[in-house]
């Protein structure tokens, strides 16, 4: 696996080795990044990318050649709200949190946390060398009420970071859901 030419250190083989490690076994994966990288995350299960509508056509090309290779993937358009039910996923992957500010990480994760079933995985892989920058998505993570939080450097300039959802009575109580 490999990810587009200009992909930069997230698109290298030993990165997305590492994501698939991360992501086997779980589906579906919903990806919340560049259409390629849902491609290739449907390697290890049916994957959904949810892009945006300027992205659309790049994301059905994309479909098109996952589709004729034989990995199941799909692509959902979402704005600013994301079409994910509580509770109901095993695995989100998020691309590019360390080069949001730091606030709208934290609204992202506490979005994206209560959609993931309790023990599922939000993976979050980030393109830098700043160990700075990996520690406010650790951070954020943290303020998501996630456990169990890695952060695996797979090579320089290259970092994932995997938090676990809690029980549903923890996540129901840290974001005002019904338990």
């Amino acid at each position: 696996m490999r990810g587009p030419l200009l992909s930069g250190p997230i698109g290298s083989s030993v990165v997305l080795a590492a994501l698939a490690r991360w992501t086997s076994g779980l589906a579906p994966i919903v990806v919340l990044g560049p259409p390629w990288l849902g491609r290739v995350t449907a390697h290890e299960g049916r994957a959904l990318v949810l892009i945006e509508k300027a992205a659309r056509p790049l994301g059905l090309r994309t479909m098109r050649r996952s589709r004729k290779d034989g990995h199941p993937f799909d692509v959902a358009l979402a704005g600013s709200e994301l079409p994910l039910r509580p509770g109901s996923l095993p695995a989100i992957v998020v691309e590019n949190a360390a080069g949001l500010p730091p606030e709208d990480v934290i609204r992202w994760f506490a979005a994206l946390a209560p959609c993931l079933r309790p023990g599922g995985r939000l993976i979050a892989l980030d393109g830098t060398p700043s160990t700075a920058a990996a520690a406010r998505v650790a951070g954020a993570f943290l303020s998501a009420s996630l456990m169990g939080i890695v952060q695996e450097w797979p090579r320089e300039g290259a970092v994932l970071t995997v938090g676990i959802a809690p029980p549903a009575l923890v996540t129901a109580a840290r974001f005002g859901l019904p338990a």
